[in-house]
């Protein structure tokens, strides 16, 4: 078969479903849907098909474009890095990821200030992870190998990665077994509350608690660290209750636990803060970042420290953290993430995703109210959400046959949106330089969109 030509789509599509694995879906759904979205260029908000249809990313690709398409700065400043010196070699360094360290040292909550540089979420998790036991054994605790993770959160998908949390779009019925050193507990989440709570801070008190008696129950001589992201983005945003992320920094400290943000989504401006560190007003021991660092035009990502954890591996032979990966610290995601860094602070990007948070919020306290399918709406910042019900009493969801996600989805693209909707959450993170005029016309079409499922089904 032929290389088929960029400007021809029938024979794209068909290449597509004969040649690639498309991530969390397959080829025979790609064909019932018409093929993929296949993307020829983007600016701002905006991505433009090959066929020439435009449509707002209301996902931010995959909630990483928080600088917005089309940035040819950043593109710039990968070449001219590359140009001048493309890869590191072994235990070498170069002066942009040295400079993007120090940057990151500068804005990073608290003290976190040694960073260690990777491709992507998952590689930061798990590097996380390993950070965190490794810093254990350098203390004596070898016995310290368990990691606490919440239903309802999502880390990666590595294999070791892919059993924190529970993410509903992400089954692990094909990879067994589950790692024996991960303990799963609930999170706070007040419109699904399972611990009997009567309020929003009762139940982040009890969520908390719930981790203090799995690490009593596990044995705290056994528990390396905590994991989370301080607002969940599996189920649309779940901003947890003020008391809980504080409740559960005060239990880690008390049985020597490890506490470990993961910020892949959330860092870089997307909750309308720096950092979600800063929204929830706790620091963690090591923080995982990608995404938005480069707003995806290089794959970085990295795990930052405070000095407390990093002086563990300072020393003699013994006591070098025995990790790495090939393309850690490449000097072009370095420059692509510096030059993209520049745009968030120069633009105040981290204020716009503020404000215009609170405009779409506002605007899905309306649609809930209006559409009857309508269970839920929550977040902050430009990660938001709508959760979608059969009943609002019982709060149950339609049965996946009747494919109320691919309707929505359906409907979106329509009018001129694409988020592919997962599971019974509609998410919506648009580019931190949405305006406000374009985040009218994205909520206007959100309305219209779940106006036209509900004519479908018949509410």
């Amino acid at each position: 078969m032929p290389i088929p030509a960029a400007n021809d789509p029938k024979a794209l599509r068909q290449a597509v479903l004969d040649h690639m694995h498309v991530g969390m879906t397959n080829q025979t759904l790609l064909a019932e849907e018409g093929g993929p979205l296949l993307m020829e260029s983007a600016e701002g908000i905006y991505v433009t098909d090959v066929e020439g249809n435009k449509f707002i990313d209301g996902i931010s690709g995959m909630y990483f474009r928080n600088a917005g398409h089309g940035r040819e700065e950043i593109a710039k400043a990968i070449y001219d890095q590359l140009v001048s010196i493309s890869m590191n070699v072994y235990s070498g360094a170069t002066p942009k990821t040295i400079q993007l360290a120090a940057k990151l040292a500068e804005i990073a909550p608290g003290e976190l200030s040694r960073t260690f540089f990777c491709q992507g979420g998952s590689e930061a998790n798990e590097s996380s992870l390993k950070m965190a036991q490794a810093y254990h054994v350098r203390r004596g605790d070898r016995g310290r190998y368990k990691v606490i993770s919440r239903e309802g959160s999502y880390h990666g998908s590595t294999y070791g990665t892919m059993w924190l949390g529970g993410h509903p779009g992400f089954p692990r019925h094909d990879y067994q077994p589950k790692p024996a050193n991960v303990v799963t507990v609930g999170q706070p989440h007040y419109y699904h509350d399972t611990y009997g709570a009567t309020s929003a801070e009762q139940n982040g008190e009890r969520a908390a608690l719930e981790i203090e008696k799995a690490i009593l129950f596990e044995g705290p001589e056994s528990v390396s660290a905590v994991i989370g992201e301080p607002v969940s983005q599996p189920l649309g945003g779940v901003v947890p209750p003020s008391n809980y992320w504080p409740m559960v920094r005060e239990i880690c400290d008390k049985y020597g636990v490890l506490l470990i943000f993961d910020e892949v989504i959330t860092g870089f401006g997307r909750l309308g803060t720096w950092f979600g560190s800063d929204l929830v007003g706790v620091v963690p021991d090591i923080m995982s970042f990608a995404k938005g660092i480069t707003s995806g035009y290089f794959p970085v990502g990295g795990s930052i420290s405070t000095q407390k954890i990093a002086d563990a591996f300072a020393g003699g032979p013994e006591k070098v953290w025995s990790h790495m990966y090939t393309y850690s610290a490449h000097p072009g995601g370095a420059a692509a993430a510096f030059a993209n860094l520049e745009i968030v602070e120069r633009e105040g990007l981290v204020e716009n995703a503020r404000v215009r948070g609170e405009q779409i919020a506002d605007s899905l306290q309306v649609m809930k109210e209006k559409h009857a399918i309508v269970g839920d709406v929550r977040g902050v910042g430009l990660i938001q959400g709508i959760e979608f019900v059969k009943d609002r009493k019982t709060k149950e969801h339609f049965d996946s046959s009747v494919g109320v996600n691919a309707m929505l989805t359906e409907e979106l693209r329509k009018r001129g949106v694409w988020i592919r909707v997962p599971a019974y959450i509609l998410p919506i993170a648009p580019p931190l330089t949405i305006t406000a005029d374009e985040t009218d016309t994205l909520t206007t079409i959100i309305d219209e969109a779940l106006g036209a499922v509900e004519q479908r089904l018949g509410v």
